[in-house]
C-alpha cells in the first residue's frame, strides 16, 4: 500500500527565517527530484526594505502592520498564512517556528491576519494587514514569533520502499516584539557531561565529547558566546575548543550543544568548564569532572607490573639460593 506523507518542514522555516526575501525565495524554489513548483518571498510590506518586524509596545496595546507575499514564479500559487510562535530547537538552538497545526501559546496567538488563505497570481504580490493584540498581562521583555506563508502545493520528494514522500515548503518573516517593562537578561550553563571513548590500542589517544546546555534565564533574547574547555590532571593536557557564538536564544529556552576532543588522553582525570556570556549580561560558568579510563592501557600496565613483580621475585629467590650455597 502506497502512502503519501504531507510534511511541513520546520527546518525549512528555521533556515529561511532570517534571510532576505529574494534569497529565501531562491532557496525555496529548487526542490530535488523535479521541476520547482514556484518561488515566493515573505517580507514586511512597504518600501523601506525591512528584513523583519521589530516592535516595541506596552502591554495591552494593539499594533497594526502588513506583510507582503510575493509570487516570483510564472504560475498562480496558493498559500496558507498564519501567525506562529518562535522557539529554539533543542539540539542546536536554531530558531524555528510552530507549524499551522500546533498550538500557538505566545506571540503567534496574538497575531490576527486579515486573511489566512490567498492565491497570488504569477508575478504579483499581496499585502495582508494584521494586528498584534498584546495582552494586558504580557510579561516585559522579548517575544519572538513570525508570520508564515505555507505553499499548499505538495512536492514529490522521492519514492522509497513503496512510500511516496511529499513536502510542503514554507517561509517565515520574523517578528521581534519587546514589551515595555524591566529587562532582566540572564544566562546559565547546565547539564555538563564529558563522555570518554578510549582507543582499543594501549597508550593511544582517546576521544572525548563534551555536551552542555545553555539556558536563557532572563526575559530578553540573547546571542550568547560560549568558551568550552577540558583540562587533564594538573592541567598537563587540555582541549583546544574554539570560542563559539550560538544562535539567538529566546527567553526561557534552552538548547544542547557538543564539542569533540579527538586527541584526549586515554588515562587521566578530565575537568570540563563551560563559560557563557553575552553583551550586557554577567558571564556564567559551570564545571564537571570525570575519570578517563582506558582498559586496554590499564590491562597493559597491569600485565607489565605482574611481569615486574614476578621478575623481582625470581631474582630474589636466585639471590637467596646463591647465598645458601656460599654459606
Amino acid at each position: 500500500m502506497r502512502t503519501a506523507f504531507r510534511v511541513g518542514v520546520a527546518a525549512c522555516l528555521t533556515a529561511l527565517a532570517a534571510l532576505t526575501p529574494t534569497t529565501a525565495a531562491a532557496a525555496a524554489a529548487a526542490p530535488a527530484g523535479g521541476a520547482p513548483p514556484g518561488s515566493w518571498s515573505v517580507q514586511p510590506a512597504g518600501t523601506n526594505g525591512r528584513p523583519a518586524f521589530v516592535m516595541d509596545s506596552a502591554a495591552g496595546s494593539v499594533i497594526k502592520d502588513a506583510v507582503r507575499v510575493s509570487n516570483l514564479s510564472d504560475a498562480p500559487l496558493s498559500f496558507q498564512v498564519y501567525g506562529s510562535d518562535g522557539y529554539n530547537t533543542p539540539r542546536d538552538g536554531a530558531l524555528a517556528f510552530r507549524q499551522a497545526g500546533e498550538a500557538q501559546t505566545g506571540l503567534g496567538n496574538w497575531i490576527a491576519l486579515g486573511t489566512n488563505a490567498l492565491v497570488v497570481p504569477p508575478g504579483r504580490a499581496a499585502d495582508i494587514p494584521f494586528t498584534v493584540n498584546v495582552p494586558a498581562e504580557a510579561t516585559p521583555g522579548s517575544h519572538i514569533g513570525g508570520i508564515v506563508a505555507l505553499n499548499n502545493a505538495v512536492e514529490q520528494a522521492g519514492d522509497a520502499s513503496g512510500v511516496d514522500v511529499g513536502i510542503q515548503r514554507a517561509i517565515a518573516v520574523r517578528i521581534h516584539l519587546t514589551v515595555d517593562g524591566p529587562l532582566t537578561p540572564g544566562l546559565a550553563v547546565r547539564s555538563i557531561r564529558v563522555r570518554h571513548h578510549p582507543s582499543g590500542v594501549p597508550f593511544a589517544a582517546a576521544r572525548a565529547t563534551l555536551t552542555y546546555t545553555v539556558v536563557n534565564t532572563g526575559n530578553t533574547a540573547l546571542k550568547p558566546t560560549v568558551s568550552p574547555k577540558i583540562e587533564g590532571l594538573f592541567g598537563l593536557r587540555h582541549s583546544a575548543f574554539p570560542e563559539r557564538t550560538l544562535p539567538v536564544l529566546l527567553p526561557g529556552e534552552r538548547a544542547e550543544f557538543s564539542a569533540d576532543w579527538p586527541d584526549a588522553p586515554g588515562l587521566d582525570y578530565l575537568n570540563a568548564t563551560v563559560r557563557v556570556s553575552a553583551p550586557g549580561v554577567p558571564p556564567a560558568s559551570a564545571q564537571s569532572g570525570r575519570a578517563a579510563v582506558s582498559w586496554s592501557t590499564l590491562g597493559t600496565v597491569g600485565a607489565l607490573l605482574a611481569v615486574l613483580v614476578f621478575s623481582l621475585g625470581w631474582i630474589r629467590r636466585q639471590k637467596s639460593g646463591l647465598a645458601g650455597e656460599i654459606s
